[in-house]
């Protein structure tokens, strides 16, 4: 069965070991660099409308240096736990909590093999960007729903890499292209059935984000890197003009060719 994580834990570490601890996400924070984060914020309105979120709980699948979990609280009430297998990321995510004097669990273990004391604990389960490293994406979705309660909602959020991102990615960074599995809507949703859960929504998410395009690993001292980085640049001030029109006017509908990424939430029986 394919449950090996196509990118490997020595490479989350290597990066998250490189990168700063960042801040947790604030609602209210404009520019347009919150602007990606503004938009899930109000999709996860949305979601939650008319549920009562007080103190259930909320387990962050892949959790490493999360900016959520904090969010999930404060917004929602939620009681959270995040797991994750980088040492590193789960430190990252503590010291993130510490900060925003938010209580919560990070636990450092493989998805596939949690205390037995988290399966089926959860109400709410969601992971941003974990299932398509994965080539068995159906494995994967089943492991996430071992977390969920009867009646629990499961987030599956991914990148859209069979659309225009895809193609873009694989042009600057063929490596990190490699560590994941480009799927479309239907295989996202075909995967989520086939683990018995119910579908409740599955759609493309935003018109244009080419901020998720990814340089890691590419040598930083060759002239093609900088040449990379240009056209990197050029793209994100672009989907910035983008993004002004949309506060402008309203949000451009999403679609299968730009959307940078696909949501899937569904529901696991009683």
């Amino acid at each position: 069965m394919g449950i090996m994580d196509m990118a490997g834990k020595t490479y989350w570490d290597s990066l998250w070991k490189e990168e700063s601890t960042p801040k947790a996400f604030d609602p209210k924070a404009a520019g347009l660099n919150n602007y990606v984060n503004r938009r899930f914020h109000h999709y996860f309105h949305k979601l939650f409308k008319g549920l009562n979120t007080k103190g259930k709980r909320l387990l962050e699948i892949g959790c490493a240096r999360s900016v959520w979990l904090p969010y999930f609280a404060r917004e929602f009430g939620f009681q959270i736990s995040g797991i994750d297998y980088s040492e590193i990321g789960c430190k990252q995510a503590e010291i993130i909590l510490r900060k925003e004097g938010v209580e919560g669990n990070v636990i450092c273990a493989s998805f596939f093999a949690p205390p037995k004391k988290l399966v089926e604990f959860f109400d709410v389960v969601v992971s941003f960007g974990v299932a398509e490293h994965f080539e068995d994406t159906a494995a994967c979705i089943h492991a996430f729903s071992r977390f969920l309660k009867a009646g629990g909602i499961l987030i599956t959020i991914i990148p859209n890499l069979v659309g225009l991102i895809g193609m873009v990615q694989r042009l600057i960074n063929m490596k990190v292209y490699d560590i994941h599995i480009p799927m479309n809507l239907n295989n996202l949703w075909d995967a989520h059935e086939s683990s018995d859960l119910r579908v409740i929504s599955c759609g493309y998410f935003m018109f244009a984000n080419f901020g998720v395009l990814n340089l890691s690993g590419v040598e930083k001292d060759s002239f093609l890197f900088w040449v990379k980085k240009l056209a990197l640049f050029f793209l994100q001030e672009i989907t910035k003009v983008i993004w002004v029109l949309e506060l402008i006017l309203s949000p451009i509908p999403a679609n299968r060719l730009l959307s940078p990424y696909i949501v899937c939430v569904t529901k696991k029986p009683l």
